[in-house]
């Protein structure tokens, strides 16, 4: 019995793909959805070191970040509540690597699936250090679906 469904989104495709089949099974099962976005990019080793002399211009591009995470997140809401109103939705905005954080709130929140899409947006992080969704697998509490 699924009972609460998380999410990952990234505003790639993939995780589009990932919040619409999240959405049909949460509606399937009379569940709620939270929707989860990690911004890695919050992190002060996003800054660049020329602008991280100058606090001002670290303080402006800090919020600029903030903005463009928030807007990625605001947007799969509203789709979510456009698509499926009947749907409860949450969301939760979070900084640090993506992958632990999508297992450590799917561990804290008791979620019973997590749907992430196969493919998002850092392809180079990927390309180093292993895809997200794959890392998902390895440590996730419960069933994960990937989404292509």
């Amino acid at each position: 019995m699924i009972r609460n469904v998380l999410v990952g989104v990234d505003g790639s495709g993939d995780s589009d793909r990932a919040l619409d089949f999240a959405l049909d099974l949460a509606e399937k099962f009379s569940a709620p959805v939270t929707i989860l976005h990690v911004s890695e990019s919050l992190e002060m080793s996003a800054v660049p070191q020329e602008s991280a002399a100058y606090p001002s211009n670290t303080a402006v591009i800090a919020k600029d970040l903030r903005a463009i995470e928030n807007e990625v997140l605001t947007k799969s809401v509203e789709h979510a509540k456009t698509v499926k109103p009947d749907v409860q939705v949450t969301a939760i905005l979070k900084e640090g690597d993506p992958a632990t954080q999508i297992v450590d709130t799917a561990k804290d929140g008791g979620f019973d699936i997590i749907v992430v899409g196969n493919r998002g947006l850092s392809k180079m992080r990927e390309r180093l250090l292993g895809s997200v969704s794959e890392r998902v697998l390895h440590y996730a509490p419960c069933p994960i679906v990937v989404v292509k």
